[in-house]
Formats: structure tokens, sequence, C-alpha cells
């Protein structure tokens, strides 16, 4: 477990040794790049940042209803206390996009996203509370395995414990059944060779970068006096090419302008950045237009990527949350009596005017909608007289055509 180094002289009551020590948190990511991997300092990483707000807007941003089955009809369960809590407000001083970013962005940087279920002595949920995972660890307590929490925003000074029953744990893949491992721990190499590369150039534009020309002088060495001249001439000239930029540079002496261009070793160093960046996309299964390298995009293929990122990336991280927060917000009686949690992926799939225009026609037509559940779709008001299901003549049966044909026949008959 990562945080057991933290805890070895501690207890769930009084930890002695505080889980906010980032340094010693800093040894559990090595990199052999020299640079200390960490949730913290990969997010200084663009592409890490990019991809962990990616898919957690992307799960914030889903509609999250409770709904009900019964009888063959599903509808909204407002009536059940978990609808408000997940719908709108978790608790006083979240909403629920920002419940749902913070936890699925604590999945993305350490694997895991971890939310208290806080109930009524009558058992009625009250209140949905994140716990830091950063703060946070499985621990033997009484007999039993259970949720160590000793973050202070969510808990007293002292550390508790918490029922796994009480506990929604999203997890990234680990190593084990019961805990995540952070997929920055788990490619510190890939992110810290990033995270080096970020900070050479840093140093080396920082530092005046490399220079940009070399003035050499053809004849004899220069004295002391001659070079003081020297540099006071290309002082001039330069001052003055600056403030006429179409000026011609006057040389002094029998000097030599020689242009620096970039070295091929500065090169890679770019092209070293550009892999990293998609390395790190291919981690966390994001598009690489979705964080903006759109070096290899086009018009067509990114449709078709935004698409992928729907079906093989939202998803099973949707899947994952549906599942944990169904089998720990209700109980079986609310499960057997219809009750479950269902995130809307409709507006991510949602397609072009025309797409959405031809998809209408066709369920319109084969008589599978009506044209009031099409107006929904597209957020507007019912229109009476439009909820009638129409049918295609050229969908019904043969015999069904031409009993009608021949009814027709002796009609005018």
């Amino acid at each position: 477990m990562i945080f057991d180094m933290l805890q070895r002289s501690s207890s769930l009551e009084n930890p002695s040794v505080p889980i906010s020590d980032y340094d010693a948190i800093q040894e559990l990511f090595p990199s052999m790049a020299g640079t200390q991997v960490t949730p913290d300092t990969a997010k200084r990483l663009a592409a890490v940042y990019a991809c962990i707000y990616v898919l957690s807007s992307t799960i914030a941003q889903l509609p999250l209803h409770v709904l009900r089955s019964r009888n063959g009809k599903v509808e909204k369960a407002k009536d059940h206390p978990a609808f408000y809590l997940l719908h709108d407000e978790p608790n006083p001083w979240q909403s629920s996009y920002d419940w749902r970013e913070i936890v699925q962005a604590d999945v993305c940087g350490w694997g895991n996203g971890l939310t208290e279920l806080k109930r009524s002595p009558r058992g009625e949920l009250r209140e949905l509370v994140r716990h830091a995972a950063s703060h946070s660890s499985l621990e033997k307590h009484g007999g039993r395995i259970v949720y160590a929490s000793f973050d202070p925003e969510a808990d007293a000074e002292t550390g508790r414990a918490i029922s796994p029953e009480d506990m929604v744990h999203i997890r990234a893949i680990g190593s084990n059944a019961r805990w995540g491992t952070s997929p920055i721990r788990q490619h510190a190499e890939t992110i810290g060779l990033g995270l080096a590369a970020q900070r050479y150039g840093l140093t080396f534009f920082g530092q005046g970068g490399r220079p940009s020309a070399l003035v050499t002088h053809k004849g004899t060495a220069l004295n002391k006096d001659s070079w003081v001249l020297l540099k006071d001439a290309w002082k001039s000239a330069t001052a003055a090419l600056k403030k006429e930029e179409n000026k011609t540079l006057l040389l002094p002496a029998d000097l030599e302008y020689q242009r620096i261009t970039i070295p091929p070793e500065e090169a890679q160093f770019l092209e070293s950045r550009k892999l990293t960046r998609s390395e790190i996309a291919g981690i966390y299964n994001v598009p690489s237009h979705m964080i903006n390298d759109l070096e290899k995009a086009t018009f067509s293929n990114i449709t078709h990527q935004a698409i992928g990122f729907v079906r093989h990336t939202t998803m099973p991280i949707v899947i994952k949350w549906e599942q944990e927060l169904n089998r720990k917000i209700f109980t079986r009686a609310e499960r057997a009596a219809g009750y479950y949690v269902k995130f809307n992926l409709a507006g991510l799939l949602r397609g072009t005017p025309e797409e959405r225009a031809k998809f209408y026609h066709y369920g319109i037509t084969d008589g599978w909608m009506n044209r009031n559940e099409a107006r929904a779709f597209e957020d507007l008001e019912e229109v009476d007289g439009l909820s009638e299901f129409l049918v295609s003549v050229n969908a019904s049966k043969p015999d069904d055509v031409n009993d009608k044909s021949d009814k027709d026949k002796k009609d005018e008959q």
C-alpha cells in the first residue's frame, strides 16, 4: 500500500506522521530521468493535466439521475433522497459537477476516488463527502478491513475508520482487488521524461538559449582597446538595426557573420516532447486531438475519434461509476423495487443537425418513435397531436398492403 511508509508508527485515532508529508510521498514515485514524479508534480506537464481534465470534465458534465423501473415503465425517482444528492448538490460546499470532477481527477491521479455516504440514524442518505485519496488508505482495524481517512477537509483533526459499505470507491487498474494503482505511478518513467524535457527547455531558454549567430575576426588577434571598440561598434549597429528593420547591418573591420541554425540534438528535443505527449494521451486512452495535438488530425478522423472516445474511454468509466453507486447507495430491497443510477451519454453521441434529422426521420417513419419524443431530444416543448405513432406503408406487411388496396377498390366501386 502506498501509504504504509507514512503510517508505520501511527494509528487511526492519533497519527504521529502527517499523511501530507510529500517528501515521503515523492520517494514512492521514482524516475530514472532524475525528476520526482507525483500526481501533483505530474500535473505541471501540460499533457497530463489536459488528459485528467478531459476525463474528469466528461464524467462531471453527463446528466446523472436516479431512475425507477416499474411495470415496464422507467421514470425519474425524484422522491428518493439520492436523486437530489447525485443530480444537484451532494454536500453543502459542492455541486454534483464539482464532486464528480474532483473524484474522477483523484482516480486519474492517485488511482482511487473515494466518497463517503453519510446517513441519518434511520439509515436515510443525507450527504456525499469526498475523501482525498492522498490522505486515505485501507487498513485492518478491529479485525476487519476499513478505509482509514486522515483528510482534514472531510474529517476532524484525527483520523477515523469508515466501513466499506459507507464508501463509494472508484478504482483505476491496480495490483490487487481492493486498492487501485496510480496511472502516474505506473508510468513514472514516461512522465518523468516529459518533466525532465520540460525542465531542460526551461533552463535552456531561461538562460537565453543558444546564440543565434557568431561574429569572428579574420585578421590578427585584437588587443584590449580594439576589442572594446569592436564591442561598442557592434552594439551601436545592432541597436540601429532594431529601430529600422530594413537597414543593412554594417560590420566594422574585417569581420565575418555566421548564422547558427537549430542543431540536430535540439530538433530531437522537440521530437521527444511530441512523442511524450502522444504516449501520455495513450496512457489515459484520450485521443490526441482532445489535448490540442492536431498534428495528424483531419475533420473526418476527428469525428470518428470522438465516437471512439465515447465507446472505448468514457463508457468503461461510466459503467464503473454506475455499478459502484448502485451497489453502495441502494439497499437490496430498493434495487429489487427497481431503483438504479444512470448516466445519460446521449449528449456526447449527439450528431450533426443532418445526422439527427435522419435519425428522427427513420425513427418516426418506422414507428418506434413519435414526433414529441423527437422534440424532447431537441429540448422542445411537447405539442398536442404529435404523440401518435406513425407507420410507414412501406414498412407494413405485404398482406396488409394488399388488403388495404382491395378495400380501397371496393370503396371506389
